[in-house]
């Protein structure tokens, strides 16, 4: 223990007998360390992290469902979900929960909130505890019409209530409906949907008073609640989906309708977020970006390697001294890890430090949509052992590289300080050389993968959308509680659209119950004419969006055939629909779809008759393909909540203080909100926002590699070249022009780049297409992003090797030759 204190102080003199290498190689560390401690903190709070809770919630899981009529994962009905429930004999708890939105009032104010309807025993199957009042009890509104209360989250509180106590039992209003609020769920949850922040938690009986979903407790074949699950302990899960596959096949029997053929699939919560089919999805995004925070410390401790190598040359009689004086390898050995565990702890310090930091930043991040996105990014012990499993790593391969070098050391050599051969001298150089190659190679893959997603960006975001976002002003609003009927309700927002009309601007303006790619979208079942008694699992279910006659113009949306919607379209009127192309081609290919009827919702809804086909667009998410989708009529179809798109020839979100003023003058009480243009709004989860994120992350990593491979290369050849002086020297007494030596050093070190190049390439070409996946409509072997990190990095490569070369040119022959 002695002999490790021993080294320990002497690392640490020699850092303080040097401190600009100490200084340099620390804040390199810090860069590398801190990248991959912020990116590990983001996958740890969104994968690894779980649910908050007293139990032992990395036991929970995502039970899910596969059926022939829906290819992807899914949940379960109430009932099944109850039958589940009351047979699943091999688990200690199992719960559920759905999503929801809705406009909760209170204090002479409006907010949407994100809604989670959840079972009774909800909460105490987490173990949580409030953070005032009371949760929900087990078994408490687990029935149809009951439990018209509801848990606040903890931000909600924060900002909404200004985080008052008295908050618990106040009556407010959601949805037009008196409800009241009976605790605070704890700090630390934001909610199962992770990473969507839940604003309100309401029993699953709630459904009967606060949505308009009526077949919620009575349709087998809605597949809306999401179940948690954990085994017994001591079950293993192959075990515990046996036993709920049992369930399932005996439901089959019993229900043979709607159940023939359900599979059971159990997903660790912690894999299955948002949604159990998204499982893959998140890991291969952790995989990918874990990659790149892999090679970018590889190049970081390549770096730091060289720097040490550097002063290792340096210390070569110091070296033959220990050795000729009986050290033995081990014990060298362990003195430069030492050093080098020394330097990485203090580089792991600020290098969490900067994580840390980086983190908060990332936690500020908000969506430019409704949406509240939160993940915790705070540190825990698995960041710590991150951190711990880097600084070792590092400290042992930064360590271990001048280590070996001096096994080779020539003891007569070294203690008579001969010449020194550098970069030109052959076998001396080759470790350098490899560090060049190594460190070329991390940066080619990871700006390569950079590239990609940018390029990924670029095409989305130049794709065509089917519509046109530019000027358009969205402002959201909702007359759900102020108690106008139908028809007070039209005439107000009739009257508000006449009066956003003509503000100078403003050059159309329309009603629409949704916005393209936002989180608040509407499905319908789809049936063609005569198939009134087809049941909902082999009706079509699409998206749809009810508009005015306006729409169409403002939205910039193309009619092919037919006619858009008129002011004759009215609740009186034939019940009519624009579909889009992919819905004609569907329905009835080869024919003209124009007169043709299907029925929207419930099979004793009135047929709707097609009176135009719109071009087809991106509806739900940019990455989905061609769907099928319709518009209805809003004067057919009313709803009080809805949105007021303006096309404006004047910077958009520029008129919205006179837009919102318009409004309070006709109803001040009229809840407006999310107020943003449609290019903001594209922003958001559903549209460019991951997207963006990604590629903010992969380019700041490709940056950083790419800085560090251009100063570990420059590093390289500018100490290799400063050994090879005397040869130098030797070259030009002979008669070699210094274009000559200029060509010999530039094409060493471009030899090495070249060599990296090569290699980064190749990796990259088979990793590529690991990321297939991520990327949106292009390939994983895109030509473009594959030649502009080859011109980068050459580029780079050639600015590094010119320096030192240039400068070496400028050595005068007569002292080049004194130089040893």
């Amino acid at each position: 223990m002695s002999s490790i204190w021993q080294d320990i102080r002497l690392s640490i003199r020699m850092m303080l007998k040097n401190p600009s290498f100490a200084i340099l190689g620390i804040a390199t560390l810090a860069l590398g360390i801190g990248a991959g401690t912020a990116i590990f903190s983001l996958v740890n709070g969104f994968l690894l992290r779980p649910l908050p809770g007293s139990k032992d919630n990395t036991q929970l899981f995502a039970v899910a469902f596969s059926s022939p009529h829906e290819g992807d994962l899914h949940g379960a009905s109430y009932l099944d979900y109850m039958d589940y429930r009351a047979h699943a004999d091999a688990f200690a708890d199992m719960t559920a929960y759905t999503l929801g939105a809705g406009i909760l009032s209170a204090d002479n104010r409006s907010d949407r909130v994100i809604l989670n309807y959840v079972a009774g025993d909800f909460f105490s199957a987490l173990g949580l505890q409030p953070a005032i009042g009371r949760l929900f009890y087990p078994g408490e509104g687990d029935r149809s019409g009951t439990g018209a209360v509801m848990v606040i989250g903890y931000s909600l509180w924060q900002q909404r209530f200004s985080a008052d106590p008295s908050v618990v039992g106040k009556s407010v209003t959601l949805k037009g409906k008196p409800i009241t609020i009976i605790g605070v769920a704890p700090k630390e949850l934001i909610g199962p949907y992770t990473p969507i922040e839940t604003g309100a938690y309401l029993p699953l009986g709630a459904m009967g008073i606060f949505s308009q979903q009526t077949d919620f407790f009575t349709n087998r074949d809605r597949s809306d609640l999401k179940v948690l699950a954990r085994p017994l302990p001591g079950i293993a899960k192959d075990q515990a989906q046996a036993s709920l596959q049992v369930i399932a096949d005996q439901l089959a029997r019993e229900y043979p309708t709607t159940n023939t053929g359900v599979r059971v699939a159990m997903v660790p919560e912690r894999l299955a977020r948002p949604d159990p089919q998204d499982s893959t999805g998140s890991t291969l995004v952790a995989i990918v970006f874990a990659a790149m925070v892999g090679l970018v410390l590889v190049v970081t401790c390549v770096d730091v390697a060289n720097l040490i190598l550097v002063r290792a040359t340096g210390r070569r009689k110091e070296i033959a001294l220990r050795a000729a004086l009986g050290a033995g390898r081990w014990r060298m050995l362990r003195q430069w890890i030492t050093e080098g565990l020394v330097l990485s702890s203090f580089g792991g310090v600020a290098g969490a430090g900067l994580g840390w930091a980086l983190s908060r930043l990332a936690g500020r991040i908000r969506l430019p949509d409704s949406v509240p996105i939160r993940v915790n990014f705070s540190f825990d012990w698995r960041v710590f052992v991150c951190v711990a499993a880097i600084v070792i790593l590092c400290g042992i391969v930064i360590g271990a590289a001048p280590a070996l070098r001096a096994f080779r050391l020539d003891l007569n050599t070294a203690l008579r300080e001969g010449a020194q051969s550098g970069l030109l001298g052959g076998r001396r150089g080759r470790m350098r050389g490899a560090l060049v190659v190594a460190q070329v190679t991390g940066a080619f893959v990871v700006l390569t993968a950079a590239g990609l997603f940018l390029h990924s960006l670029m095409t989305a975001e130049s794709m065509d959308l089917g519509f046109r976002p530019q000027g358009v002003l969205n402002l959201a609003m909702d007359a759900t509680q102020l108690g106008y009927d139908q028809a007070r309700g039209a005439a107000l927002f009739r009257e508000i659209k006449d009066r956003v009309r003509t503000l100078p601007g403003v050059e159309s303006a329309t009603f629409a119950s949704s916005v393209p790619m936002s989180f608040y979208l509407e499905e319908s079942a789809v049936r063609k004419e005569g198939q009134a008694g087809l049941p909902d699992d082999q009706a079509a279910f699409m998206l749809y969006n009810r508009v005015d006659e306006n729409y169409f113009t403002t939205m910039r949306i193309s009619i092919l055939r037919g006619r858009a919607f008129t002011s004759d379209d009215t609740a009186n009127s034939q019940r009519v629909a624009i579909v889009n192309e992919t819905f004609a081609k569907t329905f009835w290919p080869n024919q003209n779809p124009i007169g043709r009827h299907f029925i929207a919702g419930n099979p004793d809804t009135r047929p709707v008759e097609v009176a135009g086909v719109a071009r087809d667009g991106r509806y739900g998410s940019l990455a989905e393909d061609a769907q099928r989708s319709f518009y209805l009529p809003i004067a057919q179809r009313y709803t009080a909540s809805r949105v007021l798109q303006v096309r404006s020839a004047l910077p958009p979100a520029s008129l919205a203080n006179t837009i919102e003023s318009q409004i309070r003058a006709l109803d001040p009480n009229l809840p407006v909100f999310d107020v943003m243009t449609m290019e903001q709004s594209l922003g958001g989860h559903n549209g460019f926002f991951l997207l963006r994120v990604g590629v903010l992350v992969a380019a700041s990593l490709g940056t950083l590699s790419l800085l560090l491979a251009v100063v570990g290369v420059y590093g390289v050849i500018s100490y290799a070249t400063s050994l090879s002086t005397h040869e130098i020297g030797i070259r030009m007494a002979l008669g070699a022009k210094r274009s000559d030596v200029l060509r010999l050093i530039l094409g060493q070190g471009l030899k090495l780049v070249g060599i990296g190049l090569a290699c980064g390439a190749a990796i990259s070409l088979t990793l590529a297409r690991f990321i297939a996946s991520l990327l949106y409509r292009i390939g994983a072997m895109d030509p473009g992003a594959f030649i502009g990190v080859f011109v980068i990095l050459l580029s780079a490569g050639c600015v590094a090797c010119y320096l030192p070369a240039w400068r070496a040119t400028q050595v005068d022959p007569m002292i080049a030759l004194r130089h040893e």
